[in-house]
C-alpha cells in the first residue's frame, strides 16, 4: 500500500497527515516533508499518525532523527496516534517514553501551542 502525506496548517503549526504504511519504501516522502517544514523554520510539528495502518524500523528512524532536529533549535514534535498496532511499535521501541503523543489532534494542537519554539528564518 502506498503511504500519502499531506500537510497542513492548523493555528500556526504545522499538522502532517500520514495515511497507509510507513516502509522501507514509503517512508521517504515522510522525511521529505518535515525536512521541508524544518527548511522553512517550523519546529514545532505535529505528525498525525491515525490514518497510517503500518510503520516499520525505518519510519521510526526517520520520526526519531525528526525530533532531534527539532529539539536541537528549541521545539518539538508530537505525533497522534490511537491504533494499538502503531502504539505497539513505539512501547516496544521505548520511543513512547520520548516523543509526545496524542490520542487526538485537538490535543496535539493545545499541546504544541505551549512548546517553545525557535524563531522562524526569514
Amino acid at each position: 500500500m502506498e503511504a500519502r502525506v499531506k500537510s497542513r496548517m492548523e493555528a500556526g503549526v504545522p499538522i502532517l497527515d500520514v495515511a497507509g504504511e510507513l516502509d522501507l519504501y514509503t517512508s521517504p516522502k515522510l522525511k521529505a516533508a518535515m525536512d521541508s517544514l524544518l527548511a522553512e523554520g517550523h519546529t514545532r510539528l505535529v505528525i498525525n499518525l491515525l490514518e497510517t495502518t503500518y510503520l516499520d524500523s525505518t519510519a521510526l528512524s526517520i520520526l526519531s532523527s525528526a525530533l532531534q532536529d527539532v529539539r536541537r533549535v528549541g521545539g518539538n514534535l508530537g505525533l497522534i496516534y490511537n491504533q494499538p498496532q502503531i502504539g505497539r511499535m513505539f512501547t516496544i521501541t521505548g520511543l513512547n517514553e520520548i516523543f509526545p503523543i496524542f490520542p487526538t489532534e485537538v490535543e496535539a494542537l493545545d499541546a504544541a501551542r505551549t512548546w517553545v519554539s525557535a524563531p522562524q528564518r526569514p
